[in-house]
């Protein structure tokens, strides 16, 4: 039987250094916890599987967000289905960005485990990608106590 792997979705800047930490702590050294990745970054973490893909919306442009919601949104899910098929993939992590959404969704409709970390740099406002998967994820944690407010629901984990 093949060994469950863990999904992990996360982008540039932030997302990709709190994922950092995230699998520091987590001890991904390939013996304790294996992973396959999905992110607008390349592959700095050793991950079994890496796939690239633009971010679901632009945040300068606006006007662009149709188009690039069915393009990326499009080849996100045929990636997901894709390691889906290749990998017994245990559920999903992630660090914020947009891509996260539609993968998290189809794993959840799967009954597989979501994890969402609300972005360590709010703390007083959601994020839109954080607006959605409060809703979609097994367990959401917050970085700043103050989000409890708008995430009431949320576990507070302190900073990564």
């Amino acid at each position: 039987m093949a060994k469950e792997i863990i999904l992990i979705i996360y982008g540039e800047g932030g997302h990709k250094e709190e994922m950092r930490r995230l699998l520091a702590h987590l001890g991904a050294d390939g013996q304790k916890i294996q992973f396959v990745s999905i992110s607008s970054a390349i592959d700095i973490f050793g991950a079994v599987e890496h796939l690239i893909c633009a971010e679901v919306r632009d945040k300068f442009m606006y006007w662009r967000n149709p188009f690039q919601f069915i393009f990326s949104g499009t080849r996100v899910i045929a990636q997901t289905i894709y390691l889906i098929k290749r990998y017994k993939i245990s559920g999903v992590i992630s660090t914020g960005p947009g891509i996260a959404v539609l993968p998290s969704l189809l794993l959840k409709i799967l009954n597989k485990k979501v994890i969402f970390i609300e972005d360590w740099s709010r703390f007083h406002s959601r994020s839109l990608t954080g607006r959605v998967m409060y809703y979609i994820a097994d367990i959401f944690y917050i970085q700043n106590i103050s989000l409890l407010k708008l995430y009431p629901k949320a576990s507070f984990s302190g900073r990564l």
